[in-house]
């Protein structure tokens, strides 16, 4: 394949992402008919299983990338993730119907612990990129150990939270929250697999999830050959580009939550995606047999920081939610797309 010229790899960049794109979207359908079914998102290996079928296309890339020791590409792919994701919020705060942002109606003390939970883990991978190489435990980084240590006891108290009636008017007294996650198993099956069995699904589930491990695997092999015939650091690229296409099944998903009046459902799954993204570090240092995480440049730490920032700023929003829209968005999301660019030349001057 590195014999192929920039254009031909482009375009198996480009099928590769759209590859990921519609194969995500079938797969969060999947999910939430199995999860119907099922009632496994009540319980904490619901819980796993939506957030390892969430990150699938992140899994993959990184997986690939640590097999072939392409290190910045895992970082950057994770790292980068973070903001990008989070800036995803902004699309589903133009696309609410009404006078009120986003936050307004969404905003919980529910998902203010989801945001905060996600925040505390990119603390954890921020401080294991000060580590020497040389501190690991059987190849792995201590803070990619912390990092799961964290989410799985992060889990047992988001699942504990989220079962009881929030208080909305707390937050915001006209709120419209919508469906939350533990209340996904009273809607009825996704249009598309009504009808059908449930080994039906499993094969379509099992099916997909292959094909997105495959895409996945092709947008890190394309993406690193891109990025070095442009001169690009693959880690630039990983945390842009790379990191945008894998984010694409949550912004279908997440604008579908949107149009079906489930707010919160809609920014639970974007910080539960941060959250469990970086989870993903303990499987590339078991993949690459090294600490990942001591590797990370100024560039990533910058790129972490940010991500931790801008979930902050929706953090507060949740405790003080915004009234009104500009633009169609609330404050929240303006003060995001602000500070995004913002970090992007922060990280160009860093990185020259």
């Amino acid at each position: 394949m590195e014999n192929l010229s920039l254009l031909v790899i482009w375009a198996i960049f480009l099928v590769a992402g759209a590859v990921t794109w519609f194969a995500g979207i079938t797969l969060a359908k999947a999910t939430d008919t199995l999860d119907t079914r099922w009632k496994i998102g009540d319980a904490l290996g619901g819980l796993v299983l939506l957030g390892i079928t969430g990150s699938l296309p992140e899994i993959a890339v990184v997986w690939s990338a640590a097999a072939h020791g392409h290190i910045p590409v895992i970082i950057g792919n994770l790292v980068g993730g973070l903001s990008i994701q989070t800036l995803i919020i902004v699309i589903f705060d133009m696309a609410v119907k009404g006078k009120k942002p986003l936050s307004y109606h969404a905003g919980s003390y529910l998902l203010l612990f989801e945001t905060l939970f996600a925040i505390v883990i990119a603390g954890v991978a921020l401080g294991g990129m000060y580590l020497s190489p040389n501190i690991s435990i059987f190849h792995m980084s201590p803070m990619s150990i912390g990092i799961v240590v964290v989410w799985v006891a992060g889990l047992f108290f988001i699942n504990k939270e989220r079962t009881k009636p929030t208080v909305c008017a707390i937050v915001a007294e006209e709120c419209q929250p919508g469906r939350r996650h533990h209340q996904r198993r009273a809607v009825e099956n996704h249009p598309f697999y009504v009808g059908k069995s449930s080994l039906y699904v499993i094969a379509i589930f099992l099916f997909v999830s292959a094909l997105t491990l495959a895409a996945g695997v092709l947008l890190e092999e394309t993406g690193t050959m891109i990025a070095d015939k442009m001169n690009i650091g693959s880690g630039i690229f990983a945390a842009t580009a790379i990191a945008l296409i894998t984010s694409l099944p949550e912004i279908s998903t997440g604008l579908e939550s949107i149009f079906m009046g489930d707010h919160h459902l809609a920014i639970s799954d974007i910080m539960g995606g941060n959250a469990f993204m970086l989870v993903v570090f303990i499987m590339a240092d078991l993949v690459a047999k090294q600490p990942v995480l001591a590797y990370a440049q100024r560039t990533d730490m910058l790129l972490t920081i940010l991500g931790i920032v801008m979930m902050g700023v929706y953090a507060f929003s949740f405790v003080h939610p915004p009234q009104r829209r500009f633009l169609r968005m609330g404050w929240d999301s303006v003060w995001q797309i602000g500070i995004y660019i913002a970090g992007m030349f922060g990280f160009n001057i860093v990185n020259r």
